[in-house]
């Protein structure tokens, strides 16, 4: 049975079976979406290094090296959970309260259970509920994370239920610029910025490196302090 926990014009929190959700206020519960650290295809990704190796070699994951990393549009936490099961530590940013709270129910339910693996991998996540632009961002990243919304093409599949739901939710960001030009500031090595494959540069600026996937890619600003 599904419990009202917190509404918006459009979506609303709920628990069902214990674990809070995110939905449309005229959705059916089973439309609910969640974040789950233990669901089997995230935990397929975090064992498979082909599943990540874009990811990977955008922060600069090499060797023993394990950058510290800002993710500073946290969503659902997938890309910050899988660094931090390669050994990196990750402080999320999550400036929309709803999204926020779907994070820290999770982390909360993933730390409930028995795996040490998990457990591990949970204790290198730290969240932070506050805008990246507004906060003071104190403390040292080698790395910033962005991964803001942008419009999907028509032409592109639909997303995963729980993609579409963020996306819906949230919006497409217009703030993407600044939040890269605030990330070039804060980063100690580099900014890296995940895209869809297709969707134009988040500046003028053209990045250093460029990572690309069959439907997304990163690209790396070089930003040596």
């Amino acid at each position: 049975m599904a419990k009202l926990v917190a509404d918006t014009s459009q979506f609303v929190l709920v628990t069902i079976n214990d674990a809070v959700g995110l939905k449309r206020r005229d959705a059916e519960d089973s439309d609910a979406v969640f974040v789950d650290f233990c669901a089997p295809a995230l935990s397929y990704r975090a064992t498979s290094a082909v599943k990540q190796q874009g990811l990977s070699k955008a922060v600069g994951i090499k060797g023993a090296l394990r950058p510290r990393v800002l993710d500073a549009t946290a969503g659902f936490g997938k890309d910050a959970y899988l660094l931090a099961s390669q050994g990196c530590r990750v402080t999320l940013f999550e400036r929309d309260p709803l999204v926020c709270a779907l994070l820290r129910d999770g982390i909360a339910r993933a730390r409930g259970t028995s795996d040490p693996s998990l457990a591990e991998t949970l204790a290198r996540m730290a969240l932070i509920e506050g805008d990246f632009l507004s906060h003071s961002a104190d403390g040292e990243w080698d790395v910033v994370y962005l991964d803001p919304m942008f419009p999907e093409s028509k032409k592109s599949a639909r997303v995963k239920k729980d993609m579409f739901a963020l996306q819906e939710h949230l919006g497409a960001a217009d703030d993407g610029e600044q939040m890269w030009l605030r990330a070039c500031e804060v980063a100690c090595k580099r900014v890296v910025v995940k895209r869809s494959k297709s969707a134009p540069l988040i500046s003028a600026a053209k990045p250093d490196i460029q990572y690309k996937g069959t439907s997304s890619r990163f690209d790396v600003y070089l930003t040596p302090k």
